[in-house]
């Protein structure tokens, strides 16, 4: 059968009621585990951070939009994090998701239960998206339908389905626009594949952009293979460009300001494919296992792939009639270059790191195949040589899969190798005549059923047990805080956690969105690049490129900086005793027990009286250059003595606040050590951190908060051959003095075995600092950590706010290797002088604040001039007025919205527009009008040419 789509209408719709019964069982069996263990279908992730309670929020804007269209969208939130623009939030999870606007059915109350039926929904689309490509073919439904389920169960899906929704989307795009494309190549209508890239465009930029790379290498490969100069060139192109470039406009209302959002975010900057030239050896090692491998939860680079075993005999079949199968066979072959280069991974990423989220396009030519070869066994049409071929290509792969085994000593694979030898021997039965075809098609589906069931039974500790317990969700939402904020006032007012402090049975809360409060932290694709940029000047060490803050690891003057008012803090969690220095104790829950009387939980809520105002008059500043040469906790000390903005004609801010302490770095046996370079040679050695200060000199200090400032690090790992010498010498003299036999090759190949899978040497490490109240690390994370991937050559440690300051602290790096770094410790007074300079900024600060949707008022009075300075994040979205009259919105503190002020009593007012949106909705309202225009006008030829002909008969 040559590959040869086939336009012609089938009145036979049987295969789609068919189909939902299929998946009616394949749902159980994805699905079914989760709830028959207690467990929800909610990630403790990006689930319950992210596309749940975003999903809730976006529902009550939606609605609100509706009550109030006079007042127009809702584009900025004042509560999300130090405030979002909601549109570059929304983007990317709701906004173009045509399932999200389900949740509108629902009440409120049934928004969980919603949210998790939709989830269903979706899986079922990719499957029906899947059943209408390949009517187009001639497939038996039987055939159809194990494609169907080869497309839908895999390890990519198994992990995405729940844990990134919108990555389903482009599992029912990408068939819907390799159908389109052939209909256009066939010289059909343009307007199919137009409305598809629409769909494509809105849903969700990222993976438009994916997608849209897919269709590109698909139409070279099909033109090239299939209709070079077989088709008209200049018509084709002509509609080509309509479909692609009249989506592009007709989008515009959400692509402008998506990408806007995305060229002004922490994403921009980021290392091409994380430094990558190749993948770590372990990587080209162990991709042919993931081949079958359904329960990959590792993901490998998002290498994820975990078909049925089926896929292994039907790869060969296809190679081997490649002729027939051109397309198909040289799109994988194609994909399976790709997998190789780091590069790929990373173009398809938007120029970031190396993530292969893009083999979603290579599960249709997948399941595809499998089609190929089970309609060729079905029908008998398996030579002997071909058998004899598949049979010997499968022995080779089977010994491959025990080697891994042994290596990994991991046997999870024992399942796809029992169904990979029962798929062989059903085909091998049927082929011949001596097993009904049906037995294959049974074995496939089995095969479907118990990749499912394994990958969501929670009790192989892998992704499964990592789903909310059935009502967790609810009772998060309900005890975040130890129920301590519903005593807060009314009122705007920032709060804050102690950093990785744990309230609730779900350790990773990065978000608050349903409490109501404007937790500083926030969890999102898209972070604004000004923030970012503030967050490592300072050096937080908590920073991501999606969490640019998290709790700002605990310190003092920037949680009085961004008006943090009040801080929860769990007593018995992670750095319960390292509450920042200005913040007292006001009130505290119950506390709790354990079974040996031993206290473990009791929630507590500290408030101070140094938070700063929204937003403030300042008569002093910091010029850019001069901010730039200060160390980060000199930074963050100046945030209390002056603006940095430059050419505004201030005075000059005196800085000082911070003292810097001597320090020595020593190891166990007292001897002095660099603090600019470290050879580490033993896994379980730490150094002594020495402060050198008298009596009178702590006293002098009084309470301070205590920062460890680590700067121009790098790390150079031994080589694996004097990593396996050290760490043998070290084996061999612990064997030595336990007086025991040192089995030296057995050794090595276990320390051999660990680095090989570990991908070292690589250039992750950590860097670990430890005091009496916090132990800080600086995490360099390995380049398979994809989008959390950064290079980090500098933080600074809270060690916490200490009423006398200790006299030493225990520092230990965690791999061996070379370090280099600078080493400065340093101390911030909590002193009269700081205390002063919050009371005069609180002083300057802003009356009559009124927070409203997308805008704020407020009074300011001043006997001078000076600059309104926030923290209100900074973005070209801002305008400003004075008395009604519009100035120029300034950026402050590098981060921040401010604008000058003269003398006098003024009132302000700051107003936000989504960059990009008004323009993007214009050029799309005009790309609709011209399209119905042309339209129209089409219609009526058509109409006019059918008259025509009709007439002729």
């Amino acid at each position: 059968m040559i590959l040869q789509f086939s336009f012609n209408k089938k009145r036979d719709r049987a295969v789609y009621w068919k189909y939902s019964v299929f998946f009616l069982f394949l749902a159980a069996c994805v699905f079914g585990p989760y709830l028959v263990t207690g467990h929800s279908l909610i990630w403790n992730t990006d689930t319950a951070n992210q596309h749940l309670p975003l999903l809730v929020k976006y529902r009550e804007y939606v609605f609100s939009f509706l009550r109030h269209l006079s007042q127009g969208p809702a584009e900025w939130s004042w509560t999300m994090g130090l405030g979002s623009d909601l549109f570059s939030v929304f983007s990317y999870y709701t906004i173009g998701d045509v399932f999200a606007y389900l949740a509108l059915l629902f009440p409120t109350s049934h928004l969980v239960f919603a949210y998790q039926l939709i989830l269903l929904l979706r899986l079922y689309c990719v499957g029906l998206a899947f059943v209408y490509f390949a009517r187009h073919f001639d497939f038996k439904d039987g055939v159809v339908l194990i494609g169907s389920g080869v497309y839908m169960v895999n390890a990519y899906l198994l992990y995405a389905a729940l844990a990134q929704p919108m990555f389903t989307t482009t599992f029912i795009l990408f068939p819907l626009i390799v159908v389109q494309l052939e209909r256009l190549l066939q010289g059909g209508s343009a307007w199919p594949l137009f409305g598809v890239f629409v769909w494509m465009l809105v849903s969700n930029y990222y993976l438009a952009f994916v997608l849209g790379l897919g269709a590109i290498i698909y139409l070279f490969l099909r033109w090239g293979l299939a209709y070079w100069k077989k088709i008209p060139f200049w018509p084709t192109i002509n509609k080509l460009f309509f479909a692609s470039l009249g989506a592009v406009l007709l989008s515009a209302g959400l692509l402008l300001p998506e990408l806007l959002a995305v060229v002004n975010s922490t994403r921009t900057g980021s290392q091409f494919a994380n430094g990558l030239t190749f993948y770590p050896a372990y990587y080209y090692l162990l991709l042919p296992k993931e081949l079958i491998d359904g329960d990959n939860w590792k993901l490998m680079f998002w290498s994820a792939l975990g078909l049925a075993s089926i896929i292994l005999p039907a790869l060969v079949y296809l190679f081997r009639n490649w002729r027939k199968y051109r397309l198909v066979a040289a799109s994988l072959l194609l994909g399976a270059v790709m997998l190789l280069i780091p590069a790929v991974g990373a173009v398809f990423n938007g120029g970031m790191s190396a993530s292969n989220r893009w083999t979603l396009l290579l599960y249709l030519p997948f399941a595809f195949s499998v089609m190929v070869f089970v309609k060729a066994i079905s029908e008998q049409a398996v030579s002997q040589k071909e058998m004899r071929l598949i049979f010997t290509t499968s022995g080779i792969y089977l010994v491959y899969l025990v080697a891994m085994s042994f290596l990994e000593n991991d046997y999870k694979l024992f399942l796809p190798v029992i169904f990979l030898l029962l798929s062989l021997g059903a085909s091998y039965l049927v082929n011949e005549g001596r097993a009904l075809k049906r037995a294959l098609l049974l074995t496939v589906a089995a095969n479907l059923a118990f990749n499912a069931l394994y990958a969501a039974l929670p009790y192989n500790g892998n992704f499964a047990a990592k789903m909310l317990v059935r009502g967790e969700y609810e009772q998060i939402a309900e005890d975040r805080y130890g129920g301590l904020n519903y005593i807060l006032p009314a009122g705007f007012y920032r709060v804050n956690t102690v950093s990785n402090n744990q309230f609730v049975s779900q350790k990773k809360l990065f978000n608050d969105l349903t409490s109501g409060l404007a937790n500083v932290s926030s969890y999102y694709s898209i972070q604004n690049q000004y923030l970012g940029q503030f967050s490592t000047d300072l050096g937080n060490l908590q920073y991501d490129n999606n969490i640019p803050f998290h709790q700002l690891d605990d310190r003092t003057i920037l949680n009085n900086f961004l008006g943090v008012r009040y801080i929860f803090n769990q007593k018995y969690s992670v750095n319960g005793s390292k509450v920042p220095g200005t913040y007292d104790l006001i009130a505290a829950g119950k506390e709790k027990k354990d079974q040996n009387q031993e206290s473990v939980y009791q929630a507590e809520l500290y408030k101070t009286t140094e938070a700063f105002p929204l937003l403030w008059l300042s008569y002093k500043a910091i010029s850019p250059s001069r901010y730039q040469k200060l160390s980060a906790s000199q930074k963050e000390r100046s945030l209390a003595s002056g603006v940095v903005v430059k050419g505004v004609g201030l005075k000059a801010a005196k800085l000082t606040g911070v003292k810097t302490i001597k320090a020595s770095l020593v190891d166990a046996s007292g001897k002095k050590l660099s603090k600019n370079k470290l050879t580490y040679t033993d896994s379980d050695a730490s150094y002594k951190l020495k402060l050198h200060l008298s009596d009178r000199e702590k006293a002098k200090l009084g309470k301070s908060e205590l920062h460890v400032e680590i700067s121009q690090i790098s790390y150079q790992p031994f080589t694996l051959s004097q990593q396996l010498d050290l760490e043998l010498k070290k084996a061999k003299q612990e064997a030595d003095l336990a007086g025991q036999t040192f089995n030296e090759r057995a050794t090595r190949y276990k320390y051999w075995r660990y680095h090989l899978l570990a991908g070292s040497p690589d250039p992750s490490y950590k860097l670990t600092v430890t005091g009496k109240k916090a132990s800080e690390t600086i995490v360099q994370r390995s380049q398979d950590m994809t989008s959390f991937y950064r290079l980090v050559d500098s933080a600074v440690m809270n060690m916490g706010t200490y009423q006398t300051l200790p006299n030493s602290l225990t520092f230990q790096p965690s791999k061996l290797g070379t370090y280099r770094f600078k080493i400065k410790v340093v101390a911030i007074p909590l002193n009269q002088e700081y205390t002063k300079e919050v009371r005069q900024i609180q002083k300057q600060g802003v009356k009559q604040l009124k927070l409203a949707q997308n805008q704020l008022t407020g009074l300011f009075t001043s006997k001078k001039a000076g600059v309104v300075t926030s923290t209100i994040p900074y973005s070209n979205g801002w305008t400003a007025t004075v008395d009604g009259k519009a100035v120029k919105v300034i950026k402050t503190n590098t981060a921040f919205v401010g604008f000058k002020m003269p003398a006098g009593k003024h009132r302000v007012r700051l107003v936000y527009r989504t960059p990009g949106l008004r323009s993007g909705l214009l050029i799309s309202l005009l790309t609709a009008l011209a399209i119905l225009v042309y339209a129209a006008f089409s219609h009526k030829e058509w109409r006019r040419e059918f008259r025509a002909k009709k007439k002729e008969k």
